[in-house]
């Protein structure tokens, strides 16, 4: 398993409600915040297969730093809100 691949197993597996108000939050040195958020974040683009369970839905990884504390949150939104042209409008 990679380093930061159970953040994004944890965030992934628990109940939608929990995942987008209490998250993930684990602690590390600040100057870290930056590498964890870009490495939690490339977790979620390699899983292709989560992508795929949840075809016509898209999910956002949003975080919050607290000091020293970094949590994840998960939210799912529909995209067929995104797919409607505009130019014809």
């Amino acid at each position: 398993m990679r380093q930061y691949e159970l953040i994004w197993y944890k965030l992934k597996t628990m109940p939608l409600s929990e995942a987008s108000k209490k998250g993930v939050s684990i602690t590390a040195n600040r100057a870290l915040h930056a590498r964890i958020i870009k490495a939690v974040t490339k977790e979620k683009w390699k899983d292709l297969a989560y992508k795929a369970s949840l075809a016509p839905l898209a999910t956002t990884l949003s975080h919050t730093r607290n000091h020293s504390i970094l949590t994840f949150y998960l939210k799912i939104s529909d995209t067929s809100i995104n797919l409607i042209d505009h130019r014809h409008l």
